[in-house]
């Protein structure tokens, strides 16, 4: 009987391994609630302004800065480094930042850009309210 308890297990550890891996995300803060860029968001027609800015996350196809809402980046190996990168409207990158999910406290991160000083690269709380990635 212990002989079939014993197959039985190694049966479902493998699935239950599995289960256990986690991953993490990182929510772009979008234009309009990014209080970091100096320029206002709106243009006199209504519409959105970033600039051509894009955002590339290790080698995911890279996708426009988001406009009115934010932009979630989940399914990310919190094991290994990422880099998180911004390009200009000709896709060169402008900044780079290579992080692993183990400096941080959380694998919920909130990513807001500023020309002047940067990426900002944080834990996603209360305390940052312009990532609203749910």
């Amino acid at each position: 009987m212990k002989f079939a308890f014993v197959v039985v297990g190694l049966f479902f550890f493998p699935l239950s391994a599995i289960a256990q891996q986690k991953t993490g995300s990182v929510c772009i803060a979008a234009r309009v609630d990014d209080p970091f860029f100096k320029e206002s968001a709106t243009l006199p027609n209504g519409d959105l302004s970033s600039h051509g800015l894009k955002v590339k996350v290790d080698r995911r196809p890279a996708v426009d800065w988001p406009g009115r809402k934010s932009l979630k980046v989940s399914d990310l190996s919190i094991d290994g480094p990422h880099v998180l990168a911004v390009l200009d409207a000709a896709g060169k990158p402008i900044q780079s930042v290579r992080f692993k999910f183990a400096q941080f406290s959380s694998t919920e991160l909130c990513m807001a850009y500023d020309g002047y000083q940067g990426i900002g690269l944080q834990e996603a709380n209360r305390h940052t309210p312009r990532c609203k990635c749910h």
